[in-house]
Formats: C-alpha cells, structure tokens, sequence
C-alpha cells in the first residue's frame, strides 16, 4: 500500500471513529453495579451493549450500595445500578426494576414445607440481614418489616455477601432475606418462600450525574429504559 493510501485509509477510520462515537456508538461505558444487579438488569445490560454497540468497551466495577452514588459524584461511574435511600441534588435517576422480597429457609427446615412463610415460623431462630453500613436500603427494609409486624429481631447477624447469608442458610445455621430475582442462583439446599407479611418490594434504579449529556451515557440509559420495561412485565407475570 503506497503511503498516501495509508494516510487516507487512517483518516477515514479515524472519521468513522469520531463519527461513532458522536453518535454514542464508539468509546467506553464505565458502569457502577450492586450485587444483586448481576441477578438480573446487568447481565441483559452488558449483552445488548454487545449486541448493538459492538465498538463500545464496557469497564463494570462491583460495589456496595454505599459506594454507587459517591463512584457518580466523583466521576469514576458514568452509570451506576443501585439502590437510592433518599434523593441527592446533582444526581438523577430512573426505577429500573421493583421486585418482591422473599425468605431464604434451609430444605430440611419445617417452614420449608409451607407455601408462604411467617415471622412466627422462625421464632428465636437466626436471621441473616445485610450489613447496614454497606446495604442500608434492604437492611432498612428488613428491619422495618420487623418493627411494623411487632415481632423483636432478637437474634441476627449483619452479613457483607448474599452469597455467605445463602451458605449459612444451607448449613442450617439461619434464614436470609434474598430479592426474589435471586431465585435461580441458589444451591439446591435452599429454598425461597415468599412472606405472608408485609414487606416493602427492593427497588433498583439507573443513577448518573445531573446534566451528563455525553451521547454513550444516554444512549445506555435508553438501553436501560427499554430492558427495564422487560423486566417489569416478567414481575407482573
């Protein structure tokens, strides 16, 4: 290739580049994710990027609910999935997924005979919860179930991951609460059933700076949009 056709071919890719990425086509997403986001928004989230923007780099960084607003307001996120305890002025967000709360009870357990299961079946026996400093949405979820129930939480244990409140279930030693999406990850020790009590439904949102006009940041969040829609009707089914 003579050097004249090689400085030509190089502007045209870089051409198509800027084009790419102006359009929101091209370049990297950086995406902010809790635990619970891998059972179900972000493995469709990361696929579809795939599949439609197949120039674009995804950099995923799992954290606690505690990190994801602080990874957006310091600009290490573009995008985070989390949970929202309360609103923050410079961060805007959108309901992704609401998703039913359910108890996660060792097979051999009597409780695991039931369709629908009581605080009372677990009386004086240990919960696992989240930590409260590292998961406050559900942990406040959990403990204000507790509190409008009028059952003491007596005996429990703050655990930092799904997967060790699961293990200590399957070895007997306690009971967990677990999203409802967590329902096809777990061993088969472990059942989940749903509570005859009232407990609030978890709520995931997207998360992103405030006025974030950059094309790639929108065009996932229009991606976000529509897999939310999705999973919003496999909850209604």
């Amino acid at each position: 290739m003579s050097a004249a056709r090689e400085i030509l071919l190089k502007l045209q890719q870089a051409s198509a580049a800027a084009l790419h990425a102006e359009s929101g086509e091209a370049g990297t997403i950086r995406l902010g994710f809790i635990p619970t986001a891998s059972f179900h928004i972000l493995p469709r989230l990361v696929d579809t990027i795939r599949s439609t923007l197949p120039f674009v780099n995804v950099e995923l960084n799992e954290g606690p609910e505690a990190l994801q607003v602080p990874g957006i307001q310091s600009g290490a996120f573009d995008i985070s999935i989390g949970h929202l305890g309360h609103s923050y002025d410079q961060i805007e967000s959108m309901l992704l997924v609401r998703e039913p709360i359910v108890v996660a009870i060792p097979k051999g357990h009597k409780a695991a005979r039931k369709r629908v299961v009581a605080l009372k079946d677990f009386e004086g026996e240990l919960f696992m919860i989240p930590s409260k400093d590292l998961f406050p949405s559900l942990h406040q979820l959990i403990a204000m179930a507790f509190l409008q129930n009028h059952v003491p939480l007596n005996r429990y244990q703050m655990v930092e991951h799904f997967h060790t409140a699961v293990a200590l279930t399957m070895s007997g030693a306690g009971f967990a609460f677990l999203p409802s999406s967590a329902r096809n990850f777990v061993p088969q020790g472990v059942v989940l059933r749903p509570p005859s009590f009232s407990i609030q439904p978890l709520e995931t949102f997207a998360l992103w700076s405030r006025g974030n006009v950059d094309p790639l940041v929108q065009r996932v969040l229009s991606l976000l949009k529509e897999l939310s829609r999705d999973l919003r009707v496999s909850w209604s089914v």
